[in-house]
């Protein structure tokens, strides 16, 4: 993508980078006309909103559903118009979002690479981008990645509305711990301690303690979803031997595979989460006790958490992919070019969109062959284990920028507390 930009001086202005985003969104707009399958979930959105079971929503956070409720607020009571609407509100945030990785691109030209960046993923991500509220915690957290530099407070309480509107963003307020004795880092994790307090006294105030550990006692019903990287081996075996397990819909709203090995796997994906938030913990023990906090570090220690969330999921749903698009966004407008580095996330940035294409061609195009008429198609069945590898190919990708990261932190004396 960079060589791209280099060679093409008219893909460096600002200009051509809208008129691409307009062009990329009218082809998603196609896309999703070609196929509009994808609606169920507006359509539980609105009766969640406009119906009378109190409990329809309550698997979501709270201020998860803000949106919906702006949707609703903007386009009342009639389904089209709410599910117009709520297209627009993901529309604005992401508009909104290319503006900011445009922000001084005078004197960052990287932002450009980052700014096509985004205009492909959310082509590639296809119908999830515009039909499902994954995208506002992701932007959060995106942002919360593009401010660590100038305004650390800030990132924080963005990634606290990101923890409040999702529970994953919670693992990463580790990150925000630096040495005892810096005042910077105490900011840092106090601001987003009050943040999370005051988001949650609203969930509080709207509805009760039951609403607020809802989200929480729905992820104990969960099995493993179809999509997820420890079903892989269960569903090309399917494929071959239909007959072997049991696949459809699940109290958990999702889709599930049943059969030999599923229900190990589903405990295996639960030592491995737990590994994850331990090294996640361990990490933020070492930065209190022995500080060299850096924003540019802890960008690519959250890419290896979000990525490592999503492989040891038990879930992962089509739109998990739009988790880690924003923060790669900020990675290419923040790394230094030239870089090895550099060439990781560029890696990593051309297999986000490759992995979200191919998330888009699963679901809505080949998701009844996963689950419905199991056996009859391949392609469906080949999209989801390249997918599925792919993604744990940029884990390890992730890791060896986060390393490299740290390499150059450690040569360059770059942090910005103080060592005490």
């Amino acid at each position: 993508m960079t060589k791209l930009l280099r060679a093409g001086g008219v893909l460096r202005r600002v200009p051509a980078v809208w008129a691409g985003w307009v062009l990329a969104r009218l082809c998603l707009a196609l896309l999703i006309k070609l196929n509009h399958s994808p609606r169920g979930d507006l359509f539980y959105y609105h009766v969640a909103i406009f119906g009378s079971n109190p409990q329809d929503m309550t698997e979501y956070p709270h201020a998860g559903t803000w949106p919906t409720f702006l949707a609703a607020w903007l386009g009342g009571s009639e389904i089209m118009a709410f599910m117009f609407v709520f297209a627009l509100v993901c529309l604005a945030c992401d508009a909104a979002y290319l503006a900011a990785l445009l922000h001084r691109h005078d004197k960052r030209p990287t932002a450009f690479a980052a700014a096509w960046f985004w205009v492909l993923f959310g082509l590639a991500a296809g119908h999830v981008f515009l039909m499902r509220l994954d995208i506002f915690p992701g932007l959060a957290v995106g942002l919360a990645a593009l401010v660590i530099h100038r305004w650390p407070a800030l990132s924080s309480s963005l990634i606290a509305l990101a923890c409040a509107m999702k529970l994953w963003p919670g693992v990463l307020a580790a990150g925000l711990v630096g040495r005892f004795s810096s005042a910077r880092a105490w900011l840092r994790v106090l601001t987003f301690g009050v943040s999370l307090v005051a988001f949650a006294g609203v969930t509080l105030l709207a509805g009760g303690w039951e609403r607020l550990t809802s989200p929480l006692d729905y992820q104990n019903v969960r099995g493993l979803q179809i999509e997820s990287i420890a079903a892989t081996p269960f569903m090309w075996d399917a494929y071959r031997h239909p007959g072997n397990y049991d696949i459809g819909i699940a109290p958990s709203k999702s889709f599930e595979i049943a059969g030999a090995g599923t229900d190990g796997a589903v405990q295996a994906t639960t030592w491995a989460m737990g590994i994850i938030i331990a090294f996640a913990l361990l990490w933020a023990l070492y930065r209190f006790i022995w500080g060299g906090w850096s924003p540019q570090t802890t960008i690519a220690w959250a890419a290896v958490i979000v990525l490592g969330l999503i492989v040891t999921n038990k879930v992962f749903s089509p739109q998990y992919i739009i988790w880690f698009g924003p923060l790669v966004a900020v990675a290419l407008r923040t790394t230094t070019p030239g870089s090895a580095r550099r060439k990781l996330v560029a890696a990593l940035s051309v297999m986000t969109v490759v992995c979200a294409g191919l998330g888009t061609f699963i679901y809505p195009f080949g998701y009844d062959y996963l689950w419905n008429f199991v056996g009859e198609q391949l392609a469906p069945v080949a999209a989801l284990v390249a997918r599925n590898g792919l993604v744990v190919v940029m884990f390890v990708l992730a890791l060896a920028w986060w390393a490299l990261e740290l390499r150059a932190q450690v040569l360059e004396g770059r942090q910005i507390e103080e060592l005490g």
